[in-house]
């Protein structure tokens, strides 16, 4: 794999012991034995990644400089005041750029690995994991504001970056906090992304969890969060991508605990040739646990969206609780949609659904308000952007509804909406 290529050297300039050093000897082991996988392979089948093996891209530790003044004002840009922003700068902690953690929060050092790999980009992280962290939220604590990771790729001259940052988070039991993990690169500037976010949620514990990715259209983002969800706990999840010519976000939910509750949301506005991938497996392990799936999305130009959504109900998830929807919004005739929403069900006493679509905007709808005297050019807009501003308004959050919204409505900027 080339991607594999510059392992020896990062080892050496980055030597770790123990524990990390057998993780990413495994990784590296595990990646080069499986190899990027290839439209063959069935969960890869409408996504192609050939492309990373087109670039010789360079673990960001070969090139561990500061961001210029020029650089620190475009990441400001992306810094929300109404939230706890913590600056990754090619996946490096930048402390000057972030802020101090709320109370309750405790920092440490990774020293428990996962015993397998998901897939080869799962191991390719580990491989060229630097300063895996631990972020522990205590019991019985509840943080209003919202905490964002933000992280922001920009080559300082010389080639083409790799990053590959890996985050745990876990949420103590009966507490309550907001995440979001949002990803930003410079404009114009080639680089890869490849990303682990494992969130562990306890008992009666509350989450708001959104991952971001509006990046430069000549990035490529591969993301992986793993959550984890404990009895009575309650999860709000959204995935929201605009950028990036290349991406796919893994997510897994693991319901684990009786009770709980899950909201699992994603929203997709692309144009261009840019490709968007988001495959999901929520996994039903134990019973009375409800997941309600939404995601929509708006393709432009000769855009591409895949959905892959997979709910397994497992035998021992009696009064299992589940629906999945993924609609697709088409305004060029060459962009393309491929849906593939799933259930595999071994209880017998369940509710599950699911269902796609895809298709135009609705006639009857831009008859009636045309009919109100409103012109075509700004009724298209509004119902696009009702169409997927519907999702962002499910977060319960008011603040993160308002900061999404002014990405959506930056991202509707370059749809041709009005013609």
């Amino acid at each position: 794999m080339n991607l594999l290529s510059t392992y020896d050297r990062f080892s050496q300039t980055n030597p770790a012991e123990g524990a990390l050093a057998s993780f990413r000897q495994a990784g590296y082991d595990y990646a080069l034995n499986k190899g990027l996988p290839t439209r063959k392979d069935e969960e890869w089948h409408y996504t192609s990644v050939k492309v990373l093996n087109d670039v010789n891209f360079m673990p960001s530790a070969f090139n561990p400089v500061e961001p210029s003044h020029e650089t620190i004002v475009e990441i400001k840009k992306y810094l929300n005041p109404e939230f706890t922003n913590v600056v990754f700068f090619n996946g490096v902690l930048n402390k000057t750029l972030s802020q101090e953690l709320p109370a309750g929060f405790t920092l440490r050092e990774l020293s428990e690995y996962p015993n397998h790999f998901d897939d080869a980009f799962d191991a390719l992280n580990g491989a060229y994991l630097a300063k895996p962290f631990v972020l522990s939220l205590a019991k019985e604590t509840s943080v209003d504001k919202p905490v964002n990771f933000v992280f922001f790729t920009s080559v300082e001259g010389g080639p083409a970056l790799m990053v590959h940052p890996r985050i745990r988070v876990e949420v103590g039991a009966r507490s309550s906090v907001k995440l979001l993990e949002s990803y930003y690169g410079k404009t114009g500037v080639s680089y890869f992304v490849n990303s682990v976010f494992d969130l562990s949620i306890a008992d009666s514990a509350k989450v708001s969890y959104v991952r971001v990715q509006g990046e430069s259209q000549n990035a490529i983002n591969i993301g992986r969060t793993r959550i984890s969800v404990e009895k009575n706990a309650s999860l709000e999840s959204l995935a929201f991508a605009t950028g990036a010519g290349l991406s796919r976000h893994t997510l897994e939910v693991s319901l684990k605990g009786a009770g709980s509750d899950s909201q699992i949301l994603g929203v997709y506005a692309v144009q261009g040739s840019q490709h968007v991938d988001n495959t999901t497996l929520i996994d039903h392990q134990v019973g009375e646990c409800n997941t309600n799936q939404l995601y929509k999305g708006i393709l432009d130009g000769e855009s591409r969206a895949v959905f892959c959504g997979k709910v397994l109900i497992q035998k021992d998830a009696q009064k299992a609780n589940s629906a999945q929807l993924n609609n697709n919004l088409l305004l060029s005739s060459k962009a393309e949609a491929d849906s593939k929403p799933s259930l595999e069900i071994f209880a017998d006493d369940v509710k599950a659904a699911h269902g796609s679509t895809v298709g135009q905007l609705n006639r009857e709808e831009l008859f009636y308000l045309q009919s109100r005297a409103i012109p075509k050019s700004k009724a298209i807009p509004m119902l696009s952007y009702g169409f997927l501003s519907e999702v962002i308004y499910k977060i319960s959050d008011e603040n993160i509804q308002k900061w999404l919204s002014r990405q959506l409505d930056e991202a509707f900027s370059h749809l041709h909406l009005n013609r």
